[in-house]
């Protein structure tokens, strides 16, 4: 904000009663002065004072009256402030600051019409104000106008080369145009030239965190928290780059922290919801989401996550209600109609997401993850004007490896898959595979080591001298294997069956065990804990996990649990319950492979994005699987069969329902028809009936796939990947 000028005459100065002790008449000029000094040490209260004293003494001078309204917006009166500087310039309407403040002070209110045409008479009058343009580019910038913006910056910059404010707004319409080097030199060039700004190194650590390189960016937050320990925004800027990088207890000391400096912040609150969300601690989740909506209802973002906790929770009625609100708020907001497309998606209301996400990507083509969530709703044709869109994206990105791009590599994959150019699908998967491989840390020789543990603290002996006795429910039906593998048809299949409750992928059983260990530190992890684990430590873990899973569907005698990496816990969960059973999905590998490494998983599945690695993680697997069959007793585990299941769909049904000990019921077969909710990758393939088109189809792909091939030493002309016959599981 501009400082007032000195408009009287110094030949005849006329004097006004100080605010001081004796109120001593002063000249204006030094009572002014006064003002400003007061304003700059936050004095507002005795500032305002001295100025209406001057008002009222000299009530045509205008330069008190746009001083008073510096004060009044600072005070958190904006409308008096304008009617004051309305005053002032109706006085003197040649003083461009009286212009310059009046347009900044519209466009902190909003009124971005009446800021512009304030901020261009300031200009017209004095062509060299660097602050007059600085603000205008503000304007540009809030109306998204960043070429503009970007333009009026640097004709500041070019009148006021050291103007650290210009270089740091420069830098932030940089931004927003993905200029992201260019970018980082103005914030470089802004706290050369002023070394304790924190809000330029707050959006330096933005910039380089959009760069992918998070170890700078972490240095940039922390400086600008350590320059200014109540700013808010780094807080939660590195908070949300911790979680991002898995690291959320370290972001969610961040957001406490930022909480003791104002524990009703809503954006902190907001973002406590995300972390907690991201650590599946729903609860926290919602409380947090809940009350930042409680202390601002017009919080579109709010509303936002707390959707995504309620779809997590599969209360789609309650996540669409509150992208409703969401939208209501911010209508331009493509997010909330992404992610309104995911929750019609997991309803089977598939046209209607299509439209949703088709909506995201018109209000903005750069919503990357939008192109992910359209990829199996849409059927690609060669002329597809989406695929030329992706296409221009990546050809106009100054980084096209930077970690954004991933989802367009990925969605290219399944444009040329549809066309048949299965070659070119297979260079655009690999290429972002091969990114989000860079992102990820997979120490392949400890994911070995951890299956042979499991194997060694689960010998045959454990199922027949048995350390506990176990908890009798059969309710319980545990759905493993790899993903891809037809896990969420055989869910499907058996969730239309009246007396059976799909659960989906719920991460119970593992949640489980992490209570124990938060009651009892002393156990070590699994598989270790079973050294340490006795009658009481096993009744706990089953009677948790029993508590949650009954809570989805007290009333239904079999509820599925189809959290894949179950597999680990096999022999766990047979200890504890004997009769529940278990149901292992087995598909021909190589397409099993395949189909995980064309996919962007939401879960990391840190081993699937490179084939040598993916092949040999599915031995190491099948390994696993073997050992459990050999170990536990008859009739516990199911090898299913995907192939089997599509060649012959009712007598897989069949034997699925028999396995649970149901009476049959024709509904099975119907499967495509339930509307309960799929929220996993195969969730538009089971709202169809049952189609061959997947099996085999890895032989479309050539050589490319050789390196998954070799680590699978899979002999190339196997038909198939596994029997149900017999009990084998072959393949799986």
């Amino acid at each position: 904000m501009n400082q007032p000028r000195d408009t009287v005459a110094p030949d005849a100065p006329p004097s006004v009663m100080d605010g001081g002790v004796g109120k001593v008449a002063v000249p204006v000029a030094e009572a002014l002065d006064r003002v400003g000094k007061l304003y700059a040490a936050g004095k507002t209260a005795e500032a305002e004072q001295i100025c209406r004293q001057i008002i009222e003494r000299l009530p045509n001078l205008p330069d008190p009256y746009n001083m008073l309204a510096v004060i009044r917006n600072a005070r958190g009166d904006p409308k008096q402030a304008v009617n004051l500087l309305s005053r002032a310039i109706k006085m003197r309407p040649d003083i461009a600051a009286f212009h310059s403040n009046l347009g900044e002070i519209e466009r902190q209110r909003g009124r971005l019409v009446e800021a512009e045409i304030a901020l261009r008479k300031a200009i017209a009058l004095d062509p060299k104000s660097a602050q007059s343009l600085s603000n205008l580019g503000i304007v540009h910038y809030e109306r998204k106008q960043y070429e503009e913006a970007a333009q009026v910056y640097e004709r500041a910059i070019a009148l006021e080369p050291r103007f650290a404010e210009a270089y740091n707004n420069l830098g932030n319409a940089y931004l927003a145009l993905e200029r992201r080097d260019e970018a980082i030199a103005c914030y470089q060039s802004a706290v050369t030239y002023r070394d304790n700004y924190a809000e330029a190194y707050n959006n330096m650590g933005s910039a380089l965190r959009d760069r992918g390189d998070y170890e700078s960016a972490e240095h940039a937050y922390r400086k600008a928290i350590g320059l200014r320990s109540t700013y808010l925004e780094p807080h939660n800027s590195l908070a949300l780059m911790l979680a991002q990088l898995d690291r959320t207890e370290e972001a969610l000391r961040y957001l406490a922290d930022a909480l003791r400096v104002d524990e009703h912040h809503v954006d902190t609150l907001v973002n406590v919801a995300k972390v907690q969300l991201r650590r599946g601690a729903h609860a926290v989740a919602e409380q947090a989401a809940r009350y930042a909506i409680q202390r601002d209802p017009k919080k579109a973002d709010a509303y936002g996550v707390l959707a995504q906790i309620r779809h997590e929770l599969d209360d789609h009625q309650t996540a669409l209600a509150a992208l409703d609100e969401a939208i209501k708020l911010e209508p331009e907001h493509a997010d909330f109609y992404s992610f309104r497309g995911v929750v019609y998606k997991a309803l089977g209301r598939l046209e209607e997401a299509k439209t949703e996400i088709l909506k995201a990507l018109s209000l903005n083509p750069k919503l990357y993850s939008a192109y992910s969530n359209l990829n199996d709703l849409e059927t690609f044709t060669s002329d597809s004007a989406l695929i030329e869109q992706m296409k221009a994206l990546l050809d106009s990105a100054d980084d096209p490896a930077a970690e954004k791009y991933i989802p367009l590599y990925f969605a290219l994959g399944k444009a040329h898959d549809d066309g048949g150019e299965h070659a070119t699908a297979l260079e655009y998967f690999s290429a972002g595979a091969k990114l989000k491989r860079a992102l990820l840390s997979y120490d392949e020789a400890a994911t070995f080591r951890f299956f042979d543990e499991i194997k060694a603290a689960f010998p045959a002996k454990v199922f027949t001298d048995r350390p506990f006795a176990g908890l009798s429910s059969a309710k319980p039906v545990f759905i493993v294997g790899m993903p891809r593998s037809g896990s969420t048809l055989v869910e499907q299949i058996l969730s239309s069956h009246p007396d059976v409750f799909g659960a989906g992928e719920v991460k119970m059983f593992h949640r489980s065990l992490a209570l124990l260990r938060d009651r009892f530190p002393a156990i070590p992890k699994f598989p270790a804990m079973m050294s340490a684990l006795s009658g009481p430590h096993f009744s706990e873990i089953g009677q948790t996990y029993l508590d949650e899973m009954t809570r989805f569907a007290p009333d239904a005698k079999r509820v599925t649990d189809k959290l894949l990496s179950n597999y680990y816990f096999v022999g766990l969960i047979n200890l504890i319950f004997p009769n529940a059973k278990i149901i292992h999905t087995v598909r021909n590998p190589v397409d099993t492979c395949l189909s995980a490494y064309t996919k962007l998983f939401k879960d990391e599945m840190s081993h699937s994005y490179d084939l040598g690695e993916l092949g040999r993680y599915y031995l190491h697997y099948q390994d696993l699987m073997a050992h459990w069959q050999s170990v536990l007793p008859p009739g516990v585990i199911l090898p299913m069969v995907y192939e089997d299941v599509i060649a012959d769909l009712e007598g897989s049904a069949r034997a699925l329902v028999s396995h649970l000990g149901l009476e049959w019921n024709d509904a099975c077969l119907d499967f495509h028809k339930s509307t309960r909710p799929v929220k996993t990758a195969s969730v538009v393939q089971v709202r169809r009936p049952v189609y061959k088109t997947s099996v085999e189809r890895w032989r479309k792909y050539g050589d490319g796939l050789a390196p998954l091939v070799a680590a699978l030493n899979y002999p190339v002309n196997a038909k198939r990947g596994g029997s149900r016959k017999g009990g084998e599981s072959k393949g799986g």
